[in-house]
């Protein structure tokens, strides 16, 4: 039996060893075959990318043909990196639809949940691809993605950039509250990392949402941190970005040197990085100042240029702020067709992008266009479309434009009520923002409401606060107006010196051509010869010494000249258009019979105050002007100074009795001075004037003069306000400046003293103060004696 069973065991257990055998034996052979494999396309791999790198056109049709290959499509890790390199070789040729096909092909051939790190950098690169083509849902879902992935991950630079991402969506949508907060966490993650470039990035940006918001203190605070970190990393087209928008914030509160000045900086980077888009944005801003400046054509020409560097660059959303801009110039050179043609050009891009703040903008604008052909339903359509829009997004800057569009279409409409309730709106937001222009229109409406419902207290007040900003954009003007005469001078000035030291020059190869010839001809010439080249070159080097002195000397005459008109200008403007315009209201009002008898009589003692002032003030200027150009001169005769005093007092009586001023003349009657009539009018004029408005009321004023041998001195004394040291040392300057106000808030040019000390002198006498804070005033003047002047001349 077990002889007989042996052989069938022993078959049985052979058998099964060499199965097992073999079974072994191909699993070996497996594994060596799939290991040879992996490495066979990691030198595939390396060498595809080697080709990538030296042509990407190559790369691309060597990884399309792989792709076809049945071994490459057995392994996901390789068709993964294969789709990834033609993704990236796409994006590069700026192929955005292909990049974000092979992408998507990648993420489909990752294993999930095998390589986290991978898709999140994929869908990063997603995101950024739909967020360049305006596909901002599709974008935000990428992003999304990241956030997510990064669950298990903290403070990657991965994470702030998709946050940053997220940031930058809802910000173009007007979603600002949301997208600030976006901001602030890639902020708190790249400050961790130290990511520096990328910090100045997310302050930028954070001082955009500010900016949008009209919270500009936080938003110049935002963007000057951004500019510092900027100059640490070396970023010099980052920090023109910012100064534009500090610029752009400082002209729309009207601040136009300062915006000047960040713009000019902008230029000179802009320049030398030879940035076609700071140039554009800065062209833009330039046009924007000249706009102001009322000189219309230079701006269209400006925005011109700026709209041709856009275009180049299809940068559709600044074309579309550009034509906006061409579509205003052509509406103030009333070009209505060109305005409403380049508006609607503006809108249609701004629609197709979906940007929501440029559609406020033109429709805004278009409304303006139809108020001013007098078609003011279609206006109205479009100023409530516009305040709709920027109500939805918070755009204050928007808001406050549109209502007060709207409360002056509605004054059209006679819809006063509606014009007091935007006008209203307006004028609390456009406060908050330092809208002056704004302001400056809503106070004027709403003085017109209220004179109309007949509640005219509260007209002269928006009357008084309207003239009131019309003083400070006056003033505004002037000083955009000097800016522009100050930069031509400037440029005349450069030129002039650029061409003195080109005549310089010439000069000098003159010179050296002449010694030339000399040695050339040394052996020959004589010594008369020498000393006439001498000469020549003496007389060349005077000529130039001469031109030179003469225009340093001029160009110290036009920056004088042009600092004391620009002064005058100031002084007109500020100090004599506020008073006569209130004057002028008044007498309106009465003239209309809404002010009786009794109430205009009441504001006769005003009226004849802020007449007298005007008169003053007009009197100084004009004899100002006069010692400006040289024109007066002095012709002295006697004057009986006690007489020439009580003529003055009676002038100012009634503001000696506003102020219940006791005034007092110590002249005895036999003082006779010698000098010209008239210009002792005006000293003895502006110091009582200056006595009266420092005074406080129940004060004391004093004239009194005594006879000291060779000459007369004359004192004038009040019990007022007093100078600070500081002031004293001011007064008699020849520079012209303000005042500071009396004791009623009393205004004044400045010109009073400067005119006293230049009459003083020129009738051969002299003049000087004494002074403490709050114990009073006392200016002496010397002039000489009748007596003395006749038996010098007899």
């Amino acid at each position: 039996m077990i002889n007989t069973l042996f052989p069938i065991v022993f078959f049985f257990v052979l058998n099964t060893f060499f199965g097992n055998a073999l079974i072994i034996s191909a699993s070996l052979n497996a594994a060596i075959f799939n290991q040879q494999q992996k490495e066979s396309n990691h030198v595939l791999l390396k060498k595809l990318t080697e080709v990538f790198d030296e042509n990407p056109d190559d790369g691309i049709e060597l990884a399309l043909e792989l792709l076809e290959d049945e071994e490459v499509q057995s392994d996901s890790d390789l068709l993964v990196k294969i789709h990834c390199l033609l993704a990236e070789a796409y994006q590069s040729k700026q192929v955005g639809r292909l990049a974000i096909k092979y992408y998507h092909n990648a993420l489909t051939h990752i294993p999930s949940n095998q390589n986290i790190d991978l898709e999140l950098q994929i869908h990063l690169e997603l995101g950024n691809e739909y967020y360049q083509l305006k596909e901002f849902s599709l974008a935000k879902e990428h992003f999304s993605e990241v956030l997510k992935l990064s669950n298990t991950y903290e403070n990657t630079s991965e994470l702030s950039q998709a946050l940053h991402s997220l940031g930058n969506i809802d910000y173009f949508l007007g979603n600002y509250q949301q997208a600030k907060s976006h901001y602030f966490k890639a902020l708190k993650i790249r400050r961790y990392i130290g990511d520096y470039k990328a910090i100045a990035a997310s302050l930028n940006n954070i001082a955009n949402i500010y900016n949008r918001l009209g919270v500009y203190d936080s938003a110049v605070y935002y963007y000057e941190r951004s500019i510092d970190v900027k100059e640490r990393v070396g970023d010099k087209k980052g920090i023109a970005s910012s100064l534009k928008n500090l610029a752009a914030i400082e002209y729309f509160q009207d601040q136009y040197i300062q915006a000047l000045d960040y713009n000019l900086k902008a230029l000179r980077i802009s320049e030398d990085l030879n940035d076609s888009v700071g140039l554009a944005y800065v062209y833009n801003n330039m046009a924007l100042i000249y706009e102001r400046l009322e000189k219309l054509e230079v701006a269209a020409s400006h925005y011109f240029k700026a709209l041709e560097i856009k275009e180049s660059l299809n940068d559709r959303q600044s074309v579309a702020v550009t034509l906006n801009n061409l579509g205003m110039i052509f509406l103030k050179l009333n070009r209505f067709d060109e305005s409403i043609e380049y508006l609607n050009k503006s809108l249609k891009i701004s629609e197709d992008l979906g940007e929501k703040e440029g559609i406020s903008a033109g429709l805004n604008n278009i409304a303006k266009v139809f108020e001013k052909q007098g078609n003011y339903r279609v206006a109205l359509d479009y100023f409530l479309q516009s305040l709709e829009i920027d109500e939805n997004i918070q755009n204050k800057r928007g808001i406050v434009q549109s209502s007060t569009g709207l409360a002056g279409l509605f004054i059209k409409l006679d819809q006063y009520d509606m014009a007091k309730n935007y006008a209203m709106q307006a004028l609390e937001l456009g406060l908050t923002l330092g809208a002056k222009k704004e302001i400056y229109e809503c106070h004027n409406y709403l003085s017109k409401i209220y004179e109309r419902n007949a509640e005219f207290e509260k007209a002269l007040f928006h009357h008084k606060q309207h003239k009131a900003y019309g003083d400070s954009i006056f003033n505004s003007e002037v000083e955009k107006k000097t800016a522009w005469l100050q930069a031509n001078y400037e440029n005349e000035k450069q030129l002039a010196i650029l061409k003195s030291e080109q005549k310089a020059a010439e000069l000098e190869a003159e010179k050296l051509l002449q010694e030339h010839r000399f040695q050339r001809n040394l052996l020959i010439l004589s010594s008369l010869a020498l000393l006439l080249i001498a000469g020549i070159i003496y007389r060349s080097f005077s000529k130039q010494k001469k031109a030179k002195q003469l225009l340093h000397l001029r160009s110290k005459e036009l920056e004088e000249a042009n600092a004391v008109k620009s002064k005058l200008f100031s002084i007109i403007g500020h100090d004599l258009k506020g008073p006569i315009a209130g004057l002028y209201k008044l007498l309106e009002l009465y003239q209309k019979g809404l002010l009786n008898q009794n109430e205009f009589e009441k504001v006769v003692p005003q009226l004849y105050k802020n007449v007298g002032s005007i008169m003053i003030s007009l009197d100084n200027l004009l004899k100002w002007s006069m010692v400006e150009m040289e024109m007066l001169e002095a012709k002295p005769g006697t004057i009986h100074l006690k007489t020439a005093v009580a003529e003055l007092s009676d002038f100012f009586s009634t503001l000696f009795e506003q102020k219940k001023i006791k005034f007092i003349i110590s002249i005895p009657h036999d003082i006779l001075i010698f000098a010209d009539v008239n210009h002792i009018s005006v000293i003895l004029r502006n110091l009582l004037n200056n006595a009266i408005k420092y005074s406080y009321a129940g004060g004391e004023i004093e004239i009194a003069a005594s006879d000291e041998g060779s000459h007369i001195k004359i004192m004038v004394r009040d019990t007022g306000m007093g100078m600070s040291d500081d002031e004293l040392a001011q007064l008699f300057k020849k520079n012209i400046s303000h005042s500071k106000a009396g004791t009623r808030g009393e205004k004044g040019t400045g010109l009073g003293l400067k005119l006293c000390k230049h009459y003083a002198e020129e009738n051969k006498g002299d003049i000087w103060v004494e002074s403490q804070p709050q114990k009073g005033t006392k200016f002496y003047i010397t002039l000489p004696k009748a007596m003395d002047i006749h038996e010098k001349t007899a």
